[in-house]
Protein backbone atom coordinates (compact mmCIF):
# COMPACT_ATOMS: atom_id res chain seq x y z
CA UNK A 1 0.00 0.00 0.00
CA UNK A 2 2.77 2.53 1.12
CA UNK A 3 4.28 2.04 -3.00
CA UNK A 4 0.63 3.11 -4.40
CA UNK A 5 0.76 6.20 -1.86
CA UNK A 6 4.47 7.47 -3.07
CA UNK A 7 3.20 6.92 -6.88
CA UNK A 8 0.26 8.92 -6.10
CA UNK A 9 2.84 11.48 -4.61
CA UNK A 10 4.10 11.82 -7.60
CA UNK A 11 1.44 12.09 -10.19
CA UNK A 12 1.32 15.88 -9.39
CA UNK A 13 4.99 16.72 -10.23
CA UNK A 14 5.03 13.99 -13.37
CA UNK A 15 2.12 15.71 -14.75
CA UNK A 16 3.40 19.49 -14.15
CA UNK A 17 6.76 17.97 -15.80
CA UNK A 18 4.67 16.41 -19.16
CA UNK A 19 2.61 19.56 -19.42
CA UNK A 20 5.17 22.23 -18.95
CA UNK A 21 7.42 20.05 -21.64
CA UNK A 22 4.46 19.86 -24.31
CA UNK A 23 4.12 23.83 -23.40
CA UNK A 24 7.26 24.85 -23.85
CA UNK A 25 7.26 22.57 -27.57
CA UNK A 26 4.08 24.40 -28.71
CA UNK A 27 5.34 27.82 -28.00
CA UNK A 28 8.81 27.33 -29.73
CA UNK A 29 6.58 25.89 -32.66
CA UNK A 30 4.61 28.77 -32.93
CA UNK A 31 5.25 31.01 -35.85
CA UNK A 32 6.97 34.53 -35.37
CA UNK A 33 5.30 37.47 -35.91
CA UNK A 34 8.18 39.24 -36.74
CA UNK A 35 9.10 39.63 -40.48
CA UNK A 36 11.09 37.83 -42.17
CA UNK A 37 11.15 35.19 -39.87
CA UNK A 38 11.93 31.78 -41.56
CA UNK A 39 9.04 29.49 -40.98
CA UNK A 40 8.22 25.86 -42.32
CA UNK A 41 5.91 24.95 -44.77
CA UNK A 42 4.10 21.38 -44.72
CA UNK A 43 1.13 20.44 -47.39
CA UNK A 44 -0.04 17.06 -45.77
CA UNK A 45 0.21 14.75 -48.77
CA UNK A 46 1.64 17.00 -51.44
CA UNK A 47 5.74 16.84 -52.52
CA UNK A 48 7.84 19.52 -52.05
CA UNK A 49 6.98 20.97 -54.97
CA UNK A 50 3.28 21.61 -54.01
CA UNK A 51 4.74 23.42 -51.02
CA UNK A 52 6.71 25.26 -53.11
CA UNK A 53 3.28 26.59 -55.42
CA UNK A 54 2.37 27.16 -52.04
CA UNK A 55 5.09 29.90 -50.96
CA UNK A 56 4.91 31.48 -54.61
CA UNK A 57 1.40 32.23 -54.26
CA UNK A 58 1.73 33.72 -50.48
CA UNK A 59 4.40 35.98 -52.13
CA UNK A 60 7.27 34.33 -50.32
CA UNK A 61 10.42 33.40 -50.89
CA UNK A 62 11.80 29.87 -50.67
CA UNK A 63 14.78 28.98 -49.00
CA UNK A 64 15.83 25.70 -48.08
CA UNK A 65 13.82 22.07 -48.08
CA UNK A 66 13.07 20.70 -44.90
CA UNK A 67 14.83 17.70 -43.49
CA UNK A 68 11.61 15.45 -43.09
CA UNK A 69 7.94 15.10 -43.88
CA UNK A 70 8.06 16.57 -47.15
CA UNK A 71 8.80 20.30 -45.74
CA UNK A 72 10.42 23.34 -47.11
CA UNK A 73 11.44 26.55 -45.36
CA UNK A 74 10.52 30.07 -46.46
CA UNK A 75 10.51 34.06 -45.65
CA UNK A 76 8.70 36.90 -46.26
CA UNK A 77 8.44 40.43 -45.18
CA UNK A 78 4.86 40.59 -45.61
CA UNK A 79 3.14 40.67 -41.78
CA UNK A 80 0.61 38.20 -43.02
CA UNK A 81 2.65 35.76 -44.80
CA UNK A 82 1.68 33.18 -42.10
CA UNK A 83 -1.96 34.02 -42.86
CA UNK A 84 -1.11 33.57 -46.47
CA UNK A 85 0.57 30.31 -46.49
CA UNK A 86 -2.57 28.92 -44.35
CA UNK A 87 -5.21 30.41 -47.10
CA UNK A 88 -2.57 28.61 -50.24
CA UNK A 89 -3.02 25.35 -48.87
CA UNK A 90 -0.06 25.02 -46.40
CA UNK A 91 -1.55 22.11 -43.36
CA UNK A 92 1.44 23.64 -40.91
CA UNK A 93 3.14 26.20 -40.93
CA UNK A 94 5.84 26.57 -38.04
CA UNK A 95 8.82 28.53 -36.44
CA UNK A 96 12.04 27.45 -38.45
CA UNK A 97 14.33 29.92 -36.76
CA UNK A 98 17.09 27.43 -36.14
CA UNK A 99 16.61 25.53 -39.39
CA UNK A 100 18.94 27.72 -41.19
CA UNK A 101 21.54 27.29 -39.07
CA UNK A 102 24.60 29.68 -40.26
CA UNK A 103 23.92 29.16 -44.22
CA UNK A 104 23.01 32.79 -43.95
CA UNK A 105 19.91 32.30 -46.48
CA UNK A 106 17.84 35.63 -44.63
CA UNK A 107 18.12 38.52 -45.87
CA UNK A 108 20.53 40.37 -44.20
CA UNK A 109 20.51 44.48 -43.25
CA UNK A 110 23.16 46.49 -45.67
CA UNK A 111 25.31 48.69 -44.15
CA UNK A 112 25.92 51.66 -46.40
CA UNK A 113 30.25 51.78 -47.01
CA UNK A 114 29.88 55.03 -49.02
Amino acid sequence: MTTIKHLAAALPAAALIVCGTIGLGVAELLPSDKTGSPVGILVLGQDKAAAAQVIAAADGRLVATGGWAETVIAVSDDPDFVGKLYRAGASLVFRADNAIGCSRALPEESKGTS
